[in-house]
C-alpha cells in the first residue's frame, strides 16, 4: 500500500461501476454484472460509451431493467437501437429459472426490435441470436466489437484474460453438471484441455485447432469433427510432450456437446499471454474446489507462501538465488514452489531491466525455465496432488518434470528409481513445506518410525505412532545440507504444548530458529486447515554445530524474529476483508482497486527491515 496513491473512499456496502464510475450497491449479482461489463470492454472490445447498465426495457405497459445493453456504435441510446443484451446472474440462479433464467433474456430480446444477440451468464454461459424469421437460436458466443456475427477465431483474435477465474469455474462446473463425471474427473478433463489450449497457442500459425465455429457447435456432426479431427489429435501431441503428467492410454473423455461448450468458452483467450498471476489465481481456485483435505492435505494460502519465501530469499545474495536447490517434501498443489518461482521471476525481471536486455521478458522466461529444471523439486504421496502440482508449475514457468509421487517419510529404497536419481537428499539449500495435519494422519509403521530420531528422543521405548506433522520436521531436515534453511507450517501446539517438549528439545539440538510467526486463526478458513497455525523458519546445524549443541554449547548471540500478524486478508468465513478509513469507508487506489487487510503480507518487510 505504501507505493499506491489513495484517491477515493468507497462507503461500506457500495461498489464503483466500471462503466459509469458511479457507486452502486455491493451485492453478489452486482459483482457479476461489473465483471461482465469489464469483460465486454477489455476482452470483447466494446467501448464504454456504447454500454449502459440497468437499461429499462419496455414490454407493453410494463418496464423491466436489463442488466447490460450494448447499442449500435454512436447511436441514440434508446430501446430500438440496442444490438446486444446481457443478463448477468449470481451462481445460484439457474439458466432454467422461470423469472431470471434464459427466458427472461429472450423476452427482452423479443421486445427490442434491433437486438440481434443476447448473452446469459451465471453458473453457465449461453449465447443467442435472433434469426430473420424471429426465432431465437442458441449460438456459441456474441460477436466481438466491429463484427456482424461470431466466428471461429484465428491466432490474431486471441486476447489476454482479465477474469480467467470465472471462465475456468464455468467450464469446470459445466463438465461436472453435464459430462457425467465426478468433480475430480471433471478437474482432470479441464487439465487436459488447458494443456491442449496452451500447446495450440505455442504451435499454431494463423489457424487455431482449439476453436469452434458457431455452425459447428450447433450440429452433432460439427461437434464430433471438433473432437475427432482437432482436439483429440491435439491431446495426443500433448501426451507425447508431457509423458510424466499423462498416461500413454489417456484420451479426452468428454462428450462432443460438452467439449464444444468448453472450447467456445476458452477459444478467444490467450493462455500464453495472460499474466502469470491471473493464470495462477484461476488455477488455484479451481484446485481449491477439488481439494477435500480428507488426509490432512490443505491448500496453503498464497500470502503464507509469499511471506515465507520472501523472508528466506532475503537471507541470500541476489546473485545466488538461481543456483539454490529448493524442495518441498509434501508439496500438495505446489503452492510453495509456485511462490518461489513468482518471487524469483520478479528479481530476475529487475535484473534484466537493469541490464537493458533485448527481449527481456523472453530472457526472464528462459532463465526461470532453466533454473526450475535444475533446482526446483517436489514430492507428494497423493497422485492427484502430484499431477495438480505439475500443472501448477507448468503454468507458472516450469519445474514440472521434478515432481514425483513419493512418500517422503519412507527410506530411499522404497522410492522410484527416477526420484532417487533426481532428488537432492541432504543437498537442498532450502526446504519449504506444509505437512499434513490432523489426528487421523498418524504414522504407525514400525519400519518407518525406526528411521527417525524423534521416535526415540527422550523416550525409553520407540513411540508406537506419531502425528505426521511431527515426523515431517525431521524429514524436511534430512533433505537439507548443513546450513540449509527450512520454512515449515506447523500447529502452534508444537511450539508450546508441554507434552511436545521432547520435539522442541530435538529441534534446538539440530537447528537455529530464525523466525517464528504466529498466524491469525482465519488463515486457513478457506481450506479448513489447522486452526492455530504458525510458520517456523530454521537453519540446519552443520555437523560441528550439532556436536557443540549436544555438548550444551549454544550461541547466545542468536536472535529470533517473532511476529503475530493480526489479519490474514480474509474473515472466518473465508471472505476477503479490506482496509478501511476510520469512518468505515473502504480505501481504494486511483484505479478503483481495494487494499486487502492482510497483516501476513507485511511480515516479510518487517523481517527484511528489522
Amino acid at each position: 500500500m505504501a507505493n499506491a496513491k489513495v484517491t477515493y473512499l468507497i462507503p461500506p456496502g457500495s461498489i464503483r461501476c466500471f462503466i459509469t464510475g458511479k457507486l452502486r450497491k455491493d451485492t453478489p449479482e452486482e459483482n457479476v454484472r461489473q465483471r461482465w461489463a469489464r469483460s465486454l470492454v477489455e476482452e470483447y472490445g466494446y467501448p464504454k460509451q456504447d454500454i449502459m447498465i440497468e437499461f429499462p426495457i419496455r414490454m407493453g405497459t410494463a418496464k423491466k431493467r436489463a442488466d447490460i445493453v450494448i447499442f449500435k456504435p454512436g447511436a441514440n441510446q434508446i430501446q430500438n437501437e440496442i444490438t446486444i443484451i446481457v443478463e448477468a446472474k449470481r451462481d445460484e440462479i439457474k439458466a432454467s429459472d422461470r423469472s431470471k433464467g434464459e427466458d427472461q433474456l429472450k423476452t427482452y430480446m423479443a421486445a427490442s426490435s434491433s437486438c440481434k444477440y443476447g448473452l446469459w451468464v451465471g453458473r453457465e454461459r449461453s449465447a443467442f441470436e435472433r434469426l430473420s424469421h424471429g426465432e431465437i437460436a442458441s449460438i456459441s458466443d456474441i460477436p466481438r466489437a466491429g463484427e456482424d456475427r461470431p466466428r471461429r477465431p484465428q491466432r490474431t483474435d486471441l486476447q489476454v484474460a482479465h477474469d480467467l477465474t470465472s471462465i475456468l469455474r464455468r467450464c469446470h462446473n459445466y463438465i461436472h453438471a453435464n459430462g457425467g463425471l465426478q468433480k475430480a474427473e471433471a478437474f482432470h478433463e479441464m487439465l487436459k484441455l488447458i494443456f491442449c489450449k496452451i500447446y495450440d497457442e505455442e504451435e499454431s500459425t494463423l489457424e487455431l485447432e482449439f476453436a469452434v465455429d458457431p455452425k459447428e457447435q450447433r450440429s452433432e456432426s460439427g461437434r464430433r469433427r471438433l473432437l475427432e479431427d482437432r482436439i483429440q489429435p491435439l491431446f495426443e501431441k500433448v501426451r507425447e510432450r508431457y509423458p510424466y503428467i499423462f498416461e500413454e492410454d489417456e484420451h479426452i473423455k468428454l462428450e462432443p456437446i460438452v467439449l464444444a461448450y468448453i472450447v467456445a468458452e476458452m477459444q478467444y483467450v490467450s493462455l500464453l499471454d495472460t499474466e502469470t498471476d491471473v493464470k495462477g489465481a484461476a488455477y488455484e481456485e479451481l484446485v481449491g474446489q477439488n481439494l477435500r483435505g480428507d488426509r490432512g492435505e490443505y491448500f496453503t494460502p498464497r500470502n503464507v507462501c509469499d511471506m515465507t519465501v520472501k523472508i528466506i530469499q532475503s537471507m541470500f545474495p541476489e546473485q545466488e538465488l538461481t543456483n539454490l536447490k529448493v524442495l518441498d517434501c509434501c508439496c500438495g498443489t505446489g503452492g510453495f514452489l509456485v511462490s518461489w518461482i513468482d518471487n524469483l521471476r520478479h528479481i530476475i525481471r529487475t535484473q534484466e531491466e537493469r541490464r537493458r536486455s533485448r527481449d527481456s521478458e523472453g530472457k526472464v522466461r528462459s532463465r526461470i525455465r532453466e533454473t526450475c529444471s535444475r533446482n526446483l523439486f517436489g514430492l507428494d504421496v497423493n497422485p492427484f496432488l502430484v499431477r495438480t502440482a505439475q500443472m501448477n508449475l507448468f503454468i507458472h514457468g516450469d519445474g514440472s518434470t521434478n515432481v514425483f509421487r513419493v512418500d517422503s517419510t519412507r527410506s530411499l529404497g522404497e522410492w522410484s528409481e527416477e526420484a532417487r536419481k533426481k532428488i537432492p537428499l541432504g543437498k537442498a539449500d532450502i526446504v519449504l513445506t506444509n505437512p499434513p495435519f490432523g489426528a487421523e494422519v498418524k504414522i504407525d509403521d514400525a519400519h518407518i518410525l525406526d528411521r527417525y530420531e524423534l521416535s526415540k528422543w527422550e523416550s525409553q521405548n520407540i513411540r508406537a505412532s506419531m502425528p505426521a506433522e511431527q515426523l515431517f520436521i525431521e524429514t524436511a531436515m534430512t533433505f537439507l545440507r548443513g546450513g540449509g534453511i527450512l520454512g515449515i507450517v506447523l500447529p502452534d501446539g508444537i511450539l508450546n504444548n508441554p507434552s511436545l517438549r521432547f520435539l522442541r528439545s530435538w529441534l534446538l539440538r539440530r537447528a537455529r530458529i530464525i523466525a517464528s510467526i504466529d498466524l491469525p486463526k482465519e488463515t486457513f478458513s478457506v481450506s479448513g486447515g489447522v486452526n492455530n497455525p504458525s510458520v517456523l523458519i530454521m537453519q540446519k546445524f552443520t555437523k560441528d554445530q550439532i556436536q557443540k549443541a549436544e555438548a550444551g554449547i549454544i550461541d547466545e548471540n542468536s536472535m529470533v524474529f517473532m511476529a503475530a500478524p493480526r489479519t490474514a486478508g480474509i474473515d472466518k468465513r473465508g471472505k476477503s476483508i479490506f482496509l478501511r478509513h476510520p469512518d468505515g469507508r473502504e480505501l481504494i487506489d486511483e484505479n478503483g482497486n481495494r487494499f486487502l487487510d492482510d497483516g501476513i503480507a507485511a511480515v516479510s518487510d518487517q523481517f527484511i527491515n528489522r
